[in-house]
């Protein structure tokens, strides 16, 4: 039997960051159900460290999320200012914070491209499912 389900304007414009291609809002949540599902038994324990149980450890798909909110736009900072902060979250429950230097990045560079072939390079042996990139530390720390 379906439902249907009522959700603010907010919650559904993040769901749409997670959309590939032609996929339904239901199809989002069913994806973002089945990758909870596959990680909630990474728990914290009293220290706030993570304990690591039965967690894949190849990532199969890569997420990228930007700061400024899109690829064009983080691109046109980046160029400017020729620096960015990258968090790489793993499947292991953990992340790293890595600076990049961009001196050599132009306007005609790839930036997946450049990512795919630096801090990116061999993400699903690394369990690396997701990165984070920003001009500025604040927004993603």
């Amino acid at each position: 039997m379906e439902q249907q389900i009522t959700i603010k304007s907010s919650i559904f414009r993040r769901l749409e960051t997670h959309a590939k291609g032609f996929d339904t809002p239901a199809n989002v949540i069913e994806r973002i159900l089945d990758f909870y599902d596959e990680h909630r038994n990474c728990v914290q324990d009293k220290n706030q460290e993570k304990t690591k149980v039965n967690l894949p450890v190849k990532s199969f798909e890569l997420e990228f999320k930007f700061f400024p909110d899109g690829e064009s736009e983080f691109k046109k900072a980046l160029l400017g200012k020729k620096l960015a902060w990258i968090k790489l979250y793993k499947t292991d429950g953990t992340s790293e914070l890595k600076l990049w230097k961009a001196h050599d990045f132009t306007e005609k560079s790839s930036l997946i491209g450049n990512l795919r072939s630096g801090h990116l390079r061999g993400w699903k042996d690394r369990g690396i499912f997701k990165a984070a990139l920003a001009i500025e530390k604040s927004d993603i720390c």
